[in-house]
């Protein structure tokens, strides 16, 4: 039917039960793709015929310790030759309706110099960056931007097809070919949090990337536990300082700016609201600019 051939990959790590909404979703498309690739990074290991009833058959790797870059890597490696398109999954992402056929209709027609094409996000709402945003750089008056400060405005409920600056990891398909040419970088480790910014931006300096309007999800992302709120912010800090110090063009004085207003405004918010997660958002920032000070140039 189409000429590109798809494998899906899902980097997992003990959400067992958002995992398997996913396969179910999406053997309910209209399309379904050649390959499914979970990599498994939980505690426990799951039964052998666990996923057997889904089709097409899904291919079980599991990898320890849990390692977002390093999963999607192996992923990669465990493409079948007939493939020619990649596509990843976060767990807790739910395809509405035509959304893989969508897409691929999407490719069908896509030049040669489209490497990659982000699934358009309806649980969330790009909005004009504020008066505050514009001053400390964390926004831009498109979706999909990366700003000079290595900071990027979100890709979601777009109401065409456009090219973009960096694609959202949690939804995202590229050409096989470019993995002959990029990985995901394992310095992200973890949660990796922006490992797709960095990906996706190196790629879309090279060859053009897009989002796809028609190619509909939704992304069921759940607030952070009170304790991991000190980390990601300890993260916030640390793996932007990192993605804007590699790569070229991108202001390491401006990501500083950006992130004492991410400081700031993580600060205020705690004040507003009173929710502990904030103030331990903020804890980690100011963690991560200490961290930052002694190792400036990484773990």
């Amino acid at each position: 039917m189409f000429k590109e051939k798809l494998a899906i990959i899902i980097a997992t790590k003990d959400r067992h039960n958002e995992l398997n909404r996913l396969l179910k979703n999406i053997s309910e498309q209209e399309f379904r793709p050649r390959q499914i690739i979970i990599v498994d990074g939980g505690r426990l290991a799951v039964e052998k015929d666990a996923y057997k009833s889904y089709e097409p058959q899904v291919e079980y790797i599991r990898v320890r310790p849990a390692s977002l870059t390093v999963q999607r890597n192996i992923g990669v490696s465990a493409i079948s030759d007939e493939i020619t398109l990649v596509c990843f999954f976060d767990d807790d992402i739910v395809l509405e309706e035509n959304c893989l056929i969508n897409m691929m209709n999407f490719w069908e027609s896509a030049s040669e110099d489209i490497a990659g094409a982000s699934f358009n996000n309806t649980n969330d709402i790009y909005k004009k960056p504020t008066f505050i945003e514009r001053l400390f750089l964390v926004n831009a008056d498109k979706p999909g931007r990366i700003l000079a400060s290595g900071f990027q405005s979100k890709i979601c409920s777009v109401e065409k097809t456009m090219p973009v600056e960096w694609l959202a990891g949690y939804a995202m398909a590229f050409k096989k070919y470019i993995f002959k040419e990029f990985r995901f970088d394992e310095w992200f480790s973890g949660y990796s949090r922006y490992e797709d910014v960095d990906f996706s931006y190196r790629i879309g300096k090279k060859y053009k990337i897009f989002v796809v309007e028609e190619a509909k999800v939704r992304h069921l992302n759940k607030v952070e536990d009170l304790e991991f709120s000190l980390p990601l912010g300890k993260m916030e800090v640390i793996n932007r300082l990192y993605f804007v110090r590699k790569n070229k063009g991108l202001s390491l004085p401006l990501c500083y700016w950006s992130l004492f207003g991410l400081l700031l405004n993580n600060i205020v918010k705690c004040m507003l609201s009173i929710d502990r997660r904030y103030l331990r958002r903020a804890a980690g920032n100011i963690l991560g600019f200490v961290y930052a000070t002694l190792k400036p140039h990484g773990k």
